[in-house]
């Protein structure tokens, strides 16, 4: 075995061109099985250096390819942004057997996504929500929340940088029932990977994601883990790569 390296790649979209990286699978004579990785709310595709570790762990048994998304929040340009991911990946690596892995808000971008394409052979959801509005209620807090259903533009000042959020960021949530997508979703594996203290996407709704989904399924809770499995990146990405192992 040679050691291969991430190769950096452009992927156009409908919103502008896509930042990415492509992790080779370490062995030659490995099936054509791809990986590929959507960033959560305001995140990356490095994700704080867990999605680069869950990445380098993976390419052990799968190609893997994790993306940025252009900048835009809204729920309905991010599906329309992994659509395009997933044409490109399907084209460029000679129709791979396609595995998805999202993280929170990209999680429900995966699952819609996911319920609308056949090549998705597995879907991993990581920390993600199934009521989009108590999440960003939660997240945003109720002043903001409601200044943005009221039709405000809202503009934030963090820790995380600067963000400016439209109205249709809220409203667009409503073109999206993903307790309906998970009752739909059958006899294709669903792993369901959530920390217990999850401020921000509360346990329950991975417990409630898991009862809805038809099977083969998999509810991973890691206990003490918080939204970003700041302290747990490694259990999860080991869980991650076990369910991947055991449907390759």
């Amino acid at each position: 075995m040679r050691v291969k390296f991430d190769e950096s790649l452009t992927i156009t979209g409908p919103y502008g061109d896509m930042e990415a990286k492509f992790q080779p699978c370490q062995y030659d004579d490995a099936p054509n099985n791809l990986l590929i990785m959507a960033h959560g709310f305001r995140g990356s595709m490095e994700g704080g250096g867990r999605a680069a570790y869950l990445s380098q762990m993976a390419s052990m048994f799968v190609n893997v390819l994790r993306f940025n998304f252009t900048g835009s929040q809204i729920l309905s340009h991010q599906i329309a942004e992994l659509e395009a991911v997933l044409d490109f990946a399907l084209k460029k690596y000679n129709n791979p057997r396609l595995f998805l892995l999202g993280r929170s808000m990209g999680g429900a971008a995966s699952l819609v996504t996911a319920s609308r394409r056949s090549e998705i052979a597995g879907l991993a959801l990581w920390a993600t929500p199934n009521d989009l509005h108590a999440t960003f209620k939660n997240a945003l807090g109720d002043e903001n929340y409601h200044r943005l259903k009221g039709g405000e533009t809202l503009d934030l000042e963090d820790e995380r940088g600067s963000l400016t959020l439209t109205p249709d960021f809220v409203s667009d949530l409503d073109n999206y029932n993903l307790p309906q997508l998970l009752k739909n979703w059958q006899k294709r594996p669903l792993l369901i990977i959530h920390g217990s203290d999850d401020e921000t996407v509360a346990v329950e709704q991975a417990q409630r994601s898991f009862a809805l989904a038809g099977r083969p399924k998999k509810l991973v809770i890691v206990n003490g883990a918080d939204h970003s499995f700041t302290n747990h990146s490694n259990k999860a990405a080991e869980e991650v790569i076990g369910w991947l192992r055991a449907h390759l």
